[in-house]
């Protein structure tokens, strides 16, 4: 296994990501594993999206698939609420949404996104797209300062094993 089919495995996922939203307007949630030398994908039962403890029981199973020793990698792809926020700013929205004490889906300033999560012991890396589920658009990819980081739930499924 080397690295650049693990590149290739994440880029295939991505392409999927946006082409199937094309098509549907909507994406079945996925998780997906590079383990044993093979990439894995599973589709997300509705179920575990449906509650925070379902979402949490979720990551907990990702997070012991990626404590075996042969798992490369792992993520998810789903359909989510995303938005700006300065956090170098003292906002209180800022403060409340890193604690966890506001949701994004509460904030007027949401948008709906498509994300993919994928999570190695060496980092994580996030792709998402704000998109239009009416008309099936896919749009501008977040960008810019802190896009590429990610907290919460579906986040850092590797670091159990960080020193």
């Amino acid at each position: 296994m080397s690295k650049k089919q693990i590149v290739d495995f994440k880029e295939v996922l991505r392409q999927g990501m946006i082409k199937n939203f094309e098509l549907a307007g909507h994406l079945s949630p996925i998780m997906f594993f590079y383990k044993a030398g093979q990439p894995i994908i599973s589709e997300i039962p509705n179920e575990y999206l449906a509650t925070d403890a379902g979402k949490n029981a979720l990551a907990q199973i990702i997070k012991k698939i990626c404590q075996e020793p042969d798992t490369m990698m792992a993520g998810i792809i789903i359909e989510a609420y995303g938005v700006k926020i300065n956090t170098d700013k003292d906002s209180e929205e800022a403060k409340a949404v890193l604690s966890g004490k506001k949701k994004v889906r509460e904030m007027e300033s949401r948008q709906d996104i498509i994300i993919m999560i994928a999570s190695s012991p060496e980092g994580e890396e996030v792709k998402s797209y704000i998109v239009d589920p009416e008309t099936k658009a896919v749009g501008e990819e977040f960008t810019g300062e802190g896009a590429d980081e990610m907290s919460g739930t579906f986040s850092h499924f590797f670091n159990w094993n960080k020193n």
